[in-house]
C-alpha cells in the first residue's frame, strides 16, 4: 500500500513538474516575444500597410460570393466544412447567432490577425538568424532591438497581400477566420527554442487551423522546411538537432491532422471541392495531377508584370544569399536552397495535394504567399550571416550600413530594392483589384437589374415558385475594366467573379427582394448541361416544355418563358482566362513548324 502511494506521489510530482516546465518555457518565450523593442510599433506599421493594400477592396463595398447569402439570410454553415472555431467565433464577432453585415469591421479584424502573423514570422526568422554563434540552440536570450525592422515588416506583406489571399480579404463575413487560420499556423514558431512548449502549442495550433480554414494547411509545412534549412545552413544547431526539429514538427502535424480527420471532421463535398482523399490505387497519379494543376495556375495566373518579375528576382537573390552566407560549402548551400524552392513552392498547397477534388479557387493558394514572405524576409536579414563568417561582433550588432564592405552594401541595398518592388507590386495589384471589383459590381448590378426587370414583366403573375423552375445558362461576363486588368494578370478574372455559379443567382434575386425561390431550382441543371440530368426536368426542355409564352431577346440576355419554366441565357464572351490558355495549348501540336 505504501509503495503504491509512493509511486502515485512520484508519478504525480513528475507530471506536475513537466507541466510546470512547459508553462515556464511557454511564459518565457512569450515574454521574449512581446518584450521585443518596438513590438507594438511594428504591429501598427504592419496594420497600416495591410490597410493601405485593401483600401480599394473596402471602398468597393462588394458582396463577395457567400456574402450574398449570409447578408440576406444570416446563415453560418461553416460547420459543414468542420470549421467549428469559425462557426462559434462568428457569434461573438456579430454578437448574434444570426449574422448581419458589419463590414468593414470584419476586414479590420482580419488584417489585425495578419499583422500579428507578419510580426511573428519576421521575429522568428530573425530569432534564428541573429542567434549568437557560440550560444546553445535552446538557450533563452534577452530580446534584441533588431529582431524587428521596418524592412522586415515590408518583406512580410506577401503573407496577407498575396494576390491569392486577396480573395480571403474580399469576404465580408469569412475574412477574420481565414486570417486567423494563418495566425494559428505561425504561432508555434514563437517557441522554436523551447521544445517542451513547442510540441503542445504546435498540435493545438494545427487543430485550430483545421477548424478555421484548411487552405492554410501548407503554411506549417513550408515554415518547418525553411527553419530546417536555416538551422542546417547557417546556425550551430547541426544536422542532428535539425532532423529532430523537423521530425518532431512532422509528428506534431500528423497527430493534429489525424485527430481532426478521424475525430472532429465530418465528410463533406460540393461542386467545387470535397474532403475525400486520394485512394492508394491512384495516389501517385492523383498527387502529381494535383501538383501539376497547382503549378499551372501559379505560373499562368500572372503575365510578365511586376509581381512575377519581382518574385523571380527574389528567388535568385535567395539562392545567392544562401550560398554566400552559408556555413557549409557552396555546393551544399546551393543544393539546400534549390530544395527549399522546389519543395517550398510545391508543398505550399498543403493537404489539398492529397484530395480527390482539391479547391482551385485563388483562396486555396494561401501557402505561396507565406513562402514568398519568408524568402523576402530572409534576404533582407542575410547581412548578419556575413558578420558571422567574419567573426566580427561589432559589425554584427551595428545598424550602420557603412560598416559593411562594398559587396555587402551592394547586395543589401539590391535586396531591399527587390523586396520593396515586390511589396509595392502587391499593394498596386491589391488596389487595382479593388477598383476592378467595384466596376464589376457596378456592371453585374446593371445586368441583374435589366434581368429582373425583364423577368418581372415576362413571367405570368399567377406563377407559384414552388412549382416553377429557372434554367440558367452562362453568367454575367467581365466588365471592360476587368477585361483590361486581366490582360497581364489572368488571376484578376478569377478573383473578381463576385458570384461563381448558378446557386448565387438565387441569392442575388433574393437579395433584391424577388421572393422565396427554392434553392433546388438553381442546382437542378448544372453548368455542364448534362443531358441525363436535364432529362429529369422535362418541363424545362424547349421540346417538351409546352407553349412558348413569351420571349425576351436583347444584347445582354435571352429569356424564354414556358408554363412551368423560364430559361435564362446570358450573353457575352470572355477573354484572358485560363480556359483560353488551355485552348491555346490544345492547338499547339497542330501548329506546323
Amino acid at each position: 500500500m505504501n509503495q503504491t502511494k509512493k509511486y502515485y506521489t512520484q508519478n504525480t510530482h513528475h507530471k506536475t513538474n513537466l507541466f510546470s516546465q512547459i508553462f515556464t518555457d511557454f511564459k518565457g518565450a512569450l515574454w521574449a516575444f512581446f518584450h521585443t523593442e518596438g513590438f507594438w510599433k511594428y504591429i501598427c506599421v504592419a496594420f497600416f500597410l495591410y490597410l493601405l493594400g485593401i483600401t480599394a477592396i473596402i471602398r468597393a463595398d462588394v458582396y463577395y460570393i457567400d456574402d450574398w447569402g449570409r447578408s440576406a439570410i444570416g446563415y453560418k454553415e461553416w460547420d459543414n466544412f468542420s470549421r467549428y472555431i469559425s462557426y462559434f467565433l462568428s457569434t461573438f464577432m456579430h454578437m448574434d447567432s444570426v449574422l448581419s453585415d458589419i463590414a468593414p469591421l470584419t476586414q479590420f479584424v482580419a488584417i489585425g490577425f495578419l499583422s500579428f502573423a507578419s510580426v511573428i514570422v519576421v521575429w522568428s526568422i530573425r530569432e534564428v538568424l541573429w542567434k549568437n554563434e557560440t550560444s546553445i540552440w535552446e538557450e533563452k536570450e534577452v530580446p534584441h532591438k533588431k529582431r524587428l525592422t521596418i524592412l522586415g515588416i515590408i518583406a512580410s506583406l506577401p503573407i496577407g497581400l498575396s494576390p491569392y489571399f486577396l480573395e480571403e480579404l474580399s469576404f465580408r463575413f469569412d475574412s477574420p477566420y481565414m486570417a486567423l487560420s494563418v495566425l494559428f499556423s505561425v504561432i508555434p514558431f514563437i517557441f522554436i527554442h523551447h521544445v517542451r512548449a513547442y510540441i503542445p502549442v504546435s498540435i493545438l495550433c494545427s487543430l485550430g487551423m483545421c477548424m478555421t480554414y484548411q487552405a492554410s494547411s501548407g503554411i506549417e509545412i513550408i515554415l518547418v522546411l525553411f527553419f530546417g534549412f536555416l538551422m542546417l545552413n547557417q546556425t550551430n544547431a547541426g544536422l542532428k538537432k535539425t532532423l529532430i526539429f523537423m521530425g518532431v514538427s512532422m509528428i506534431n502535424y500528423i497527430i493534429a491532422l489525424s485527430i481532426f480527420k478521424f475525430i472532429i471532421m465530418h465528410p463533406f463535398a460540393h461542386a467545387q471541392a470535397g474532403t475525400a482523399t486520394l485512394t492508394p490505387s491512384n495516389f501517385i497519379e492523383g498527387f502529381l495531377e494535383n501538383l501539376e494543376t497547382y503549378l499551372d495556375y501559379l505560373w499562368n495566373d500572372f503575365g510578365w508584370s511586376g509581381i512575377k518579375i519581382s518574385f523571380i528576382a527574389l528567388i535568385i537573390f535567395f539562392i545567392l544569399s544562401a550560398i554566400y552566407q552559408g556555413k557549409n560549402n557552396k555546393i551544399l548551400s546551393l543544393t539546400l536552397s534549390l530544395l527549399v524552392i522546389i519543395f517550398g513552392i510545391s508543398f505550399s498547397y498543403g493537404t489539398y495535394l492529397l484530395l480527390q477534388e482539391p479547391l482551385t479557387r485563388p483562396r486555396a493558394f494561401i501557402g505561396i504567399g507565406i513562402f514568398t514572405a519568408i524568402i523576402a524576409i530572409y534576404i533582407v536579414s542575410s547581412w548578419r550571416g556575413w558578420a558571422y563568417k567574419q567573426e566580427d561582433q561589432q559589425q554584427t550588432n551595428s545598424e550602420k550600413l557603412v560598416s559593411r564592405n562594398l559587396t555587402q552594401r551592394i547586395f543589401f541595398v539590391a535586396s531591399g530594392v527587390i523586396v520593396g518592388m515586390l511589396s509595392w507590386s502587391l499593394i498596386v495589384f491589391a488596389n487595382m483589384y479593388g477598383n476592378a471589383l467595384a466596376k464589376q459590381k457596378e456592371y453585374q448590378n446593371f445586368r441583374i437589374t435589366i434581368l429582373l426587370s425583364d423577368l418581372a414583366n415576362a413571367i405570368p403573375k399567377q406563377v407559384s415558385y414552388d412549382d416553377y423552375l429557372f434554367r440558367v445558362k452562362g453568367w454575367v461576363t467581365a466588365s471592360p475594366v476587368l477585361e483590361n486588368s486581366s490582360k497581364s494578370n489572368r488571376i484578376m478574372k478569377r478573383l473578381a467573379l463576385i458570384t461563381d455559379g448558378k446557386y448565387w443567382i438565387r441569392m442575388v434575386m433574393k437579395h433584391y427582394g424577388w421572393g422565396e425561390i427554392p434553392e433546388e431550382q438553381w442546382i437542378e441543371l448544372p453548368d455542364s448541361e448534362d443531358p441525363e440530368k436535364i432529362a429529369k426536368n422535362q418541363k424545362c426542355i424547349p421540346e417538351t416544355a409546352g407553349k412558348l409564352i413569351k420571349r425576351v431577346n436583347n444584347i445582354y440576355h435571352k429569356i424564354e418563358v414556358y408554363p412551368h419554366c423560364a430559361i435564362i441565357t446570358f450573353k457575352g464572351e470572355e477573354k484572358y482566362t485560363h480556359k483560353e490558355i488551355e485552348e491555346e495549348e490544345a492547338l499547339q501540336p497542330l501548329i506546323p513548324y
